[in-house]
């Protein structure tokens, strides 16, 4: 896994922790959005904005296609 994967994978974890007000260990890779981290389409939203706001590029990003959180973090890693 390269460095920048990692940090990436790293951050996105701490954001979406702080979010919902979880623990980080509480996300792993295989953990979903809907079933898991109970998100529902706005909680995905609102999330969406704080990334962009922390300077990710969102405008790619299809969330009907997105399901688990490593998903999430190679689809930002994907056009870096």
């Amino acid at each position: 896994m390269d460095t920048e994967f990692a940090n990436t994978k790293q951050r996105v974890k701490r954001e979406l922790a702080d979010f919902l007000g979880v623990d980080m260990e509480d996300i792993e890779d295989e953990t979903e959005f809907s079933t898991d981290l109970h998100m529902d389409a706005t909680a995905i939203t609102d999330f969406m904005e704080i990334l962009d706001k922390g300077g990710y590029d969102i405008s790619q990003l299809d969330f009907t296609e997105i399901d688990t959180f490593l998903e999430l973090v190679e689809a930002l890693t994907a056009h870096e």
